[in-house]
């Protein structure tokens, strides 16, 4: 009962995070041997004892870690491992979701903020040190306070969105769900979301989504990219969106036809995107979206704020805590549905 338990980080954490991690319990051994890249292969850096695995991607050769029980993601999405055999393993899989509902969030209105503002267009204006005459009708913006925003994704980011949205901005919140069932037990920070799910004052199913695209001044998308979710918005529901109403994709570039997004924004369909995430990374740089003064085009990077290791620290270190003492873990992914 007392044996020592072996860890394996393959992730850059400074000292102040691996000793909040030791300090969890003296029977961790923890080992921290960082890759180069993400999405190296981490196969080599197994010496086959390890019991519990910290890393951005699994070893493919499972065979090199006979001894491995639990592996933590360093992200929240798992649809780049869909192929991956360590689901056809009893090895428990779970993930950082819930740590960035706070930087997303927050990155979510600085999208929505600018593009109802207009704000990239006066970047533009000052690059060129001009004073527009007419910038009253110009740069007439939309402002927030009682519009309507549906949120497709109500997980701990589309919770934090919900939150500010309605308590923020005083917006009419409504949102979609795959299933009304009792959420997975997720990890969540005190004061951050909507834990109950009383904020939205409608709820759709997916099969509703295009009823309610059409409800919205606002879209954010903040759901997993699944086989449910693939091209999620397309035509029909971009043309069934206000011609003011502006798409914000904070998730993943699969739930968006990037095509008939195009054409939407170049016939006036909607006003804007506000776009964090691509269904080819990076954005190949022929792709319109660089040409479009509606779109803001942002990298990936709406939870790179410089607290990401210590959520993901406090995260990992409480579902240690909670193997230890034969408590559930946090954020299991079930291995039938992979997300």
């Amino acid at each position: 009962m007392n044996s020592t338990i072996p860890v394996l980080l393959t992730m850059r954490f400074g000292d102040n995070l691996l000793d909040e991690l030791g300090a969890v319990s003296p029977r961790l051994a923890i080992r921290q041997q960082s890759v180069t890249h993400d999405r190296d292969d981490i196969s080599a850096l197994l010496d086959g004892s390890e019991e519990i695995l910290y890393c951005m991607n699994p070893p493919r050769d499972l065979a090199r870690a006979p001894n491995l029980k639990w592996v933590q993601l360093h992200s929240a999405g798992v649809d780049r491992l869909r192929e991956h055999p360590i689901w056809d393993t009893n090895i428990i899989v779970t993930t950082t979701s819930g740590i960035h509902a706070v930087p997303i969030g927050e990155f979510t209105f600085a999208l929505l903020l600018a593009l109802a503002r207009k704000i990239p267009k006066m970047v533009l204006l000052q690059e060129r040190a001009e004073w527009l005459r007419n910038r009253w009708e110009t740069l007439s913006g939309l402002e927030l306070r009682g519009k309507t925003i549906g949120i497709v994704g109500y997980g701990s980011i589309g919770r934090e969105i919900g939150r500010i949205a309605k308590y923020g901005f005083h917006m009419r919140v409504l949102a979609m769900r795959r299933t009304m069932q009792t959420p997975r037990r997720r990890y969540s920070e005190p004061g951050v979301g909507d834990p109950e799910g009383r904020i939205p004052e409608q709820w759709f199913a997916p099969h509703e989504i295009t009823e309610l695209a059409a409800q919205c001044d606002v879209l954010a998308l903040a759901a997993p990219a699944t086989a449910e979710t693939h091209n999620l918005i397309g035509e029909t529901q971009l043309r069934a969106m206000k011609p003011h109403a502006l798409l914000l994709n904070i998730a993943r570039g699969e739930l968006v036809d990037d095509r008939a997004l195009v054409i939407a924004l170049k016939e006036g369909w909607i006003a804007g995107a506000g776009l964090d995430a691509y269904a080819i990374e990076p954005l190949p740089r022929g792709h319109p979206f660089w040409r479009m003064d509606n779109v803001i085009v942002a990298p990936h990077v709406a939870s790179a704020t410089g607290k990401y290791n210590d959520r993901a620290a406090a995260l990992f270190a409480e579902n240690l805590r909670r193997y230890l003492t034969g408590l559930p873990l946090l954020n299991v992914v079930p291995h039938d549905l992979r997300y």
